[in-house]
């Protein structure tokens, strides 16, 4: 049913067939296995071993073939091991049966009868008493055995002395069975009271046994789990962009109201976010111009020419020599819809970048309204419900891996009117700009060192709702939201081709080992046990935020069709940051590499490297992606020549495109 995978079972049973995992090495398998052991390696060989079956052989194997239940196998296997007792109690009738080649190779002969082992039975006596006494009470009943004739001889005596008047014959008859038990005993051949070799499928023995070596005897276990499944049907963890822009706009009303913020810091936010939107707006259109450009481009490489049928007035005048006189069409395919969703990180550790990093956003924003781009902005925080006993986000399937409670929030989409989308980004440059140096001395500093230039109106903010404050990091948490949202947004919008973008500064939480239904993972019996995850089909042994973000990004790429680029804000750029992204094969290579690395960072302010889960992956210098514009009317011309003039515009276009990294990288990756 499944051709895709026979060939590598076909490969793996020869593996194990020549690491002698059935016990078959040396042995002649058509005259050394009963028909238990054929039909297993039969089986697990898809028919390749070269058996030789026998009429009755086939029987058994046509009866195997028909099976459909389990209560069918056991019926079979019970109807099997009749059969073949029967067998082998016929075979020890022959006089040679300690050396019949199947005696031999299941030891149903003498050779290994003495062992303890055979005797350690409860149901005869045998299971309660200690070695010692074992092993003494099967000394006494050996010699019993061993006397056995003596003793009958001297009762036959006794009893002829008495005159009891017993037939001789019968005499003989008793004398008779009682030396067939005892050889029965000896022999291990059954009868009454007595022990008898249980049979065995030798192959599946000796496959246990390589399997038990095999294990690693030092590990400590592993914990299976399941990546939890989003409750979409209780939606405590998302969060719609109306209920944000709604919570924002109460507390905004209700600071002022009661906690006596000034209208000063309104008026700064609204002069300060204007002058932003203003200065970016040049900037902006040239990028989606270069955006329609390079769409038409490359769908111009994909156009092809046609005859129409029509005839080209024009060229009939070179019907004679000319056969081509039909009209010609350029067909060019229709661009693909495109489609963007970002994931903003909103933990403390962002502080100190996030009023830069939200900048980019608002750019990338920007840029997909005047293309027409249907687009999702989503911000993660752990602050929202996140003292909640209840998972209400998450299904409670047992087996499957407790994530944290968290909030993701859709706090800007395509589907706001412009003045909703005006007041979402206005709103994200306020809490960015209150987290901003949140962490530092910064502010503080600038109000010390300069109290003649520092705005108090800017500093004296309104503040935000303590449930979309910055926390720790649920990225992991988010991308398993993301996984199911992004097929429900590219069907809604017959999207074709969606650029899925994070912004964040590292790895996601921690995986916590909790399994819903599982035992305590903090016990000293679980604690040092491996985290076993499943993300799709797949299954993973490493838990860490860093692994875990990873696959499930290749989980999004691979299962949704997607372009995934990932954007590192780095506070500061140390050299550890742009090392650990480096292939090298020796030292002096590799400090070639850095300082190529290290040029280009200078230079752009940000650098592409390769990292697993995206297709491309940006570092930015957090402290250096501040919005700058170049006008030309603030330089001063000193010689007034073409070259001065073509080396100032040259700079203020470079200007504006590089410190608009996020933009300027995104386009050339989509277009």
């Amino acid at each position: 049913k499944y051709p895709g995978v026979v060939t590598n079972y076909k490969n793996g049973f020869d593996i194990l067939e020549k690491q002698n995992f059935f016990g078959i090495s040396g042995r002649d398998i058509n005259k050394e296995f009963m028909i238990i052991d054929k039909i297993n390696l039969r089986s697990k060989s898809l028919q390749r071993l070269p058996f030789i079956f026998t009429p009755k052989d086939n029987e058994w194997l046509a009866k195997v073939d028909a099976l459909v239940t389990f209560d069918d196998v056991l019926t079979l296997a019970k109807e099997m091991l009749d059969w073949q007792k029967e067998q082998v109690e016929q075979m020890k009738k022959l006089p040679d049966f300690d050396n019949h080649v199947l005696a031999k190779s299941y030891g149903l002969d003498d050779d290994d009868f003495d062992d303890e082992d055979e005797f350690d039975n409860d149901e005869n006596g045998y299971g309660n008493s200690s070695d010692a006494e074992q092993n003494d009470d099967l000394d006494d009943e050996k010699n019993d055995f061993n006397n056995f004739g003596d003793q009958k001889a001297d009762d036959e005596k006794d009893s002829n002395k008495s005159g009891s008047g017993s037939d001789s014959n019968s005499d003989k008859v008793e004398e008779t069975k009682d030396k067939e038990k005892a050889n029965a005993y000896a022999k291990g051949r059954g009868g009454d009271g007595f022990i008898e070799k249980p049979l065995k499928a030798i192959t599946d023995e000796a496959y246990t046994q390589k399997q038990e070596e095999l294990q690693d005897k030092k590990a400590k276990g592993y914990r299976y789990g399941k990546i939890p499944t989003p409750n979409l049907d209780n939606l405590s963890c998302l969060t719609s962009w109306k209920t944000f822009l709604k919570d924002m706009e109460a507390y905004k009303l209700k600071a002022l109201r009661e906690f006596g913020t000034t209208k000063g810091y309104l008026k700064w936010l609204d002069n300060s976010y204007k002058d932003f939107t203003k200065e970016n707006k040049k900037t902006v259109m040239y990028l989606v111009k270069e955006f329609e450009m390079k769409k038409a481009a490359t769908a111009y490489k994909r156009a092809s020419t046609d005859k129409t049928g029509i005839i080209d007035p024009l060229k009939l005048p070179s019907y004679q020599y000319n056969e081509d006189i039909f009209k010609k069409l350029t067909i060019i395919p229709d661009g693909k819809n495109h489609g963007m969703m970002m994931l903003l990180d909103w933990s403390g550790s962002m502080s100190d970048v996030l009023m830069n990093t939200v900048k980019q956003l608002i750019n990338l924003v920007e840029f997909c309204r005047k293309v027409n781009i249907p687009f999702e902005v989503y911000f993660f925080t752990s602050e929202r419900g996140y003292h909640e006993v209840e998972r209400k986000g998450w299904s409670t399937n047992v087996g499957e891996y407790q994530m944290d409670n968290f909030n993701l929030v859709n706090c800007i989409s395509h589907r706001m009117n412009k003045k909703q989308s005006d007041l979402a980004m206005k709103t994200m440059y306020h809490m960015a700009h209150y987290f901003n140096d949140r962490y530092t001395n910064s502010r503080y500093m600038s109000k010390y060192n300069n109290p003649d230039d520092y705005d108090y109106s800017q500093h004296d903010s309104y503040g935000i709702p303590s449930q979309y404050y910055l926390g720790n990091t649920p990225l992991n948490e988010s991308l398993i939201y993301i996984n199911k949202l992004i097929p429900m947004f590219t069907k809604k919008y017959g999207i074709e081709k969606l650029t899925f973008i994070t912004l964040t500064d590292g790895a996601g939480n921690y995986c916590r080992g909790k399994i819903i239904g599982a035992s305590d993972p903090y016990s000293d019996e679980e604690y040092n046990k491996t985290n076993v995850y499943q993300i799709g089909k797949s299954k993973f042994t490493n838990d860490y935020g860093r692994d875990m973000t990873v696959n499930l990004l290749d989980h999004i790429k691979k299962t949704h069709k997607c372009n995934v680029i990932g954007f590192y804000v780095v506070k500061r750029i140390r050299k550890w940051d742009l090392e650990q992204y480096i292939e090298y094969k020796d030292w002096n290579d590799k400090e070639i590499k850095y300082a190529k690395m290290r040029k280009e960072m200078t230079k752009d302010k940000a650098v592409a490297v390769n990292h697993k889960g995206y297709d491309k992956f940006f570092i930015l210098d957090g402290k250096r992606l501040g919005v700058e514009n170049f006008e030309m009317n603030d330089v001063e011309v000193k010689k007034g020549t073409p070259s001065e003039f073509k080396r100032i515009f040259g700079k203020s276009m470079a200007n504006r495109l590089v410190s608009r990294v996020v933009l300027n990288k995104f386009i050339k990756e989509v277009a």
